[in-house]
């Protein structure tokens, strides 16, 4: 081959960039401390009470972040999905012929992520970008959401489910979130508080705080969270049961006895750890 020149390899292939290299790992160390977070609070009370929770939020204000920060706080391995470049073949399982398809069936063969879960047998999955979904998506994530099964394979009780999405307007590609799949999440507003971003550039950011069932509470906070839920619903039958009229409110929260039972464990949890009024409320 004629008109190329060899370029000599650098003796430190990293050489010019290591002290750059260097600075922004320096720069990715902070530290924590004790502070209040309502919106922190509520995402782990919903973990906590193991439903699935959607955060709703502009780009980059750090609703990823914040999943890492349960994830290492839990000690829980984090799987991240995105759910915009997928197929719905990803979540409902791709179909694999075996020897003998009439006597066995044909199995509906997981992804790698369902696999390592299961293997795994806990863990926090993150479905990022869902309202970049299109709806054939949607559709397919409806039963690893509420039934937990991915193909042919049941995820482990102790799978904690997390997602996130963007408003359809500032989406890319945005869709509204179809009304059966909106109404199995407990939805959380994701907003980003000025001081505590000003002081997590200076270094340190709010200290994750785990909320943790007392045994002892459990039996008169299933009986007091059953009152308020039940008390509520009979004052207010119309709620039982209410499907909003436009698209933007169906895909977000909505009442129906799916969504009433989740406030329920919800709420037991919440008097079981003690958890503050505005996490509650959240």
């Amino acid at each position: 081959m004629t008109g190329a020149t060899a370029r000599p390899c650098p003796a430190h292939p990293a050489g010019p960039l290591a002290a750059a290299d260097a600075l922004n790992r320096a720069l990715g160390t902070t530290r924590t401390e004790p502070a209040a977070d309502s919106r922190l609070e509520a995402l782990a009370l919903a973990v906590t009470a193991n439903q699935p929770v959607l955060l709703w939020g502009e780009p980059g204000i750090g609703k990823s972040a914040g999943l890492r920060q349960l994830a290492a706080g839990l000690g829980l391995p984090l799987e991240t999905v995105i759910a915009s470049v997928h197929e719905p073949s990803d979540f409902a399982g791709l179909p694999v012929v075996g020897d003998e398809p009439a006597t066995t069936g044909v199995p509906m063969a997981p992804p790698d992520w369902a696999v390592r879960l299961a293997r795994t047998g806990h863990g926090l999955l993150f479905f990022d970008e869902l309202s970049s979904a299109p709806p054939a998506v949607q559709a397919a994530l409806l039963r690893v959401v509420l039934e937990r099964r991915v193909g042919s394979l049941a995820l482990p009780e102790a799978v904690r489910i997390v997602a996130a999405a963007n408003p359809p307007s500032s989406a890319a590609d945005g869709w509204h979130l179809s009304p059966p799949l909106a109404n199995r999440f407990v939805h959380l507003s994701w907003t980003h508080d000025p001081p505590t971003v000003a002081r997590g550039m200076a270094g340190t950011w709010p200290e994750f705080a785990v909320p943790v069932v007392d045994p002892a509470k459990a039996p008169g906070a299933a009986a007091r969270a059953r009152g308020v839920i039940s008390g509520f619903l009979t004052a207010r039958p119309g709620l039982v049961h209410h499907v909003p009229g436009d698209a933007g409110s169906r895909g977000r929260a909505w009442p129906s006895p799916r969504s009433w039972e989740m406030a329920l464990r919800m709420l037991a949890v919440g008097y079981a750890t003690g958890a503050g009024r505005e996490a509650l409320a959240a």
